[in-house]
């Protein structure tokens, strides 16, 4: 009786039992976290407005789930299978304006969140400042366009996390949980029914893509998180199904991943494993799903490298091996521009080209509007908006251009000498000080996410879905700061959403619980 009468006077962590409380008091978990008064530490005690707060709660969750759904498989329904129009790909939007608007409208009732507006709203005001100032001090260059679109990309997430944030009713990370698993096990069936067959007939690994569309490289990033994920429900959360079938899940994963052929990643799955196995060592069962999935991966790659040559992960693997600083040395290289740049205008170091002047994704996505591409979505209709003329400035022609036409080919990719990047992207556009401030924000993001995965995995509660979704928002964050390096993942809504959800989700829990003694 002891353990209950803690839990009846706040002492313990009632969150964590909410399951079990729920299976015998027949109320779902919402009902005990939505009517809790904040004067009390007793679960399950209503109040006058309970519900209409539960209501408000699940509203709130669902809209953040749904717009999960929507992120990861609006492409399969617009490329694919193309029952949607094609503009629907930039779901992104309304996304974004209605978690915004929606967070705005209903009641909040949690004091502790405005800290996490100050976290990060303070240096994405700073940095959404220096965007404006750079634009008045590069009139003859700046579109209005490119620069909202510049703006959108990299401030947007940020935003998404604080309306996830003020919309989550704490109590119900399982729900986020469960919801990633089931999208993972959709992306392996789409995998396997569809993207293999025609992988086996066309030898394109290009197809290889889940519900992403035309873009493998987001299937990759989004079954790494899964991956993560299941390591830690495995770890954590022995009772669950997804625990049981956890290490056949991350084998198929490692395949999907080595397939799809996205070699730049392969240096970031090894820091997830690393990262994974280091952050789940402490535990005999983490250990294990540590120890099974780096034999996985070793032995998928073993048989993806003697059956399909073509994909060339094996003579990657070989340069990586024999001198680790040879992509790293070529990446540098493609820092030339920027650094030419600085040489011609110096005060491009302190405010910039201007937003969406020079190698930024909103830049391609004005400059490149007449690409043929089959992933190019938003071609026609910035031609539309630009009367069918194609977008160019002096320093993106000086500095970019022939770095494009002349950059070498490695191993049959451009990735690693191509210009695009959104570190140098930033550095170029904002100068050095507003790439201090975005990057900063993502560094922070990822610190705070690993921080709170030490925590709760230090001394997880048996069957608390958090910790796993904690080490997934790490895994989320990590990847993205490596990806950055590589082109301009941080503008990719699609991608930055889920992580920048996650984190939010993941912190919101963490302060509805009480701290722990």
């Amino acid at each position: 009786m002891h353990a209950v009468d803690r839990l009846e006077t706040g002492a313990a962590d009632a969150t964590l039992h909410l399951p079990n409380i729920a299976d015998v008091t027949h109320r779902p978990p919402e009902w005990f976290v939505e009517s809790t008064p904040k004067t009390s530490g007793m679960v399950g005690v209503p109040h006058r407005h309970a519900t209409s707060s539960t209501s408000l709660g699940v509203i709130g969750r669902n809209l953040v789930l749904g717009a999960v759904v929507l992120l990861v498989t609006i492409r399969f329904f617009t490329e694919f299978v193309p029952i949607l129009p094609r503009a629907a790909n930039f779901v992104d939007i309304p996304i974004f304006l209605g978690l915004a608007a929606a967070a705005m409208v209903i009641p909040q009732r949690q004091e502790r969140q405005r800290r996490h507006y100050l976290f990060l709203g303070a240096p994405a005001v700073a940095f959404l400042g220096l965007c404006i100032l750079s634009a008045v001090a590069n009139p003859g260059r700046v579109q209005p366009g490119p620069a909202l679109v510049f703006i959108y990309g990299f401030l947007a997430p940020v935003g998404v996390y604080a309306a996830a944030y003020c919309l989550w009713p704490a109590g119900n990370a399982r729900s986020l949980s469960r919801l990633l698993v089931v999208l993972g096990i959709v992306q392996l069936v789409v995998v396997l029914l569809i993207d293999l067959p025609r992988f086996i007939a066309s030898g394109n690994p290009d197809v290889v893509s889940g519900t992403f569309g035309t873009n493998a490289y987001q299937l990759v990033f989004f079954l790494l998180i899964f991956t993560a994920l299941l390591a830690g429900i495995f770890s954590v959360e022995p009772k669950r199904a997804a625990a049981r079938i956890a290490p056949l899940l991350i084998v198929a994963s490692f395949a999907t991943i080595l397939l799809a052929q996205y070699r730049a990643l392969l240096a970031t799955t090894a820091v997830t494993l690393v990262v994974v196995g280091i952050l789940l060592g402490r535990r005999a069962r983490g250990l294990a799903i540590g120890a099974a999935a780096v034999a996985a991966f070793a032995i998928t790659f073993s048989y993806v490298v003697s059956n399909y040559p073509f994909l060339k992960l094996g003579s990657t693997a070989t340069v990586l091996a024999d001198d680790p600083r040879f992509y790293a040395g070529e990446r540098l290289k493609a820092a030339r521009p920027v650094s030419r740049l600085y040489e011609d205008k110096p005060l491009a170091a302190v405010l910039g080209t201007g937003p969406g002047t020079f190698s930024s994704r909103a830049w391609q996505t004005f400059a490149k509007a007449g690409s043929t591409s089959q992933s190019n979505v938003a071609g026609a209709y910035v031609l539309t908006l630009t009367g069918g003329t194609t977008y160019e400035t002096d320093v993106s022609r000086t500095y970019v251009q022939s770095e494009l036409e002349s950059g070498a080919i490695i191993e049959g990719s451009r990735a690693v000498t191509s210009p695009h990047s959104s570190y140098l992207a930033l550095l170029a556009e904002v100068g050095v000080l507003g790439f201090a401030l975005l990057v900063g924000i993502y560094v922070a993001a990822t610190l705070r996410a690993g921080r709170i995965a030490i925590g709760l995995l230090r001394r997880p509660t048996r069957g608390d879905p958090l910790p796993a979704l904690a080490l997934g928002a790490t895994i989320a964050f990590l990847t993205l700061l490596q990806l950055g390096l590589l082109e301009n993942w941080l503008e990719v809504t699609r991608v930055t959403f889920i992580a920048w959800v996650m984190l939010a989700v993941v912190t919101k829990e963490l302060d509805a619980r009480p701290a722990r003694r």
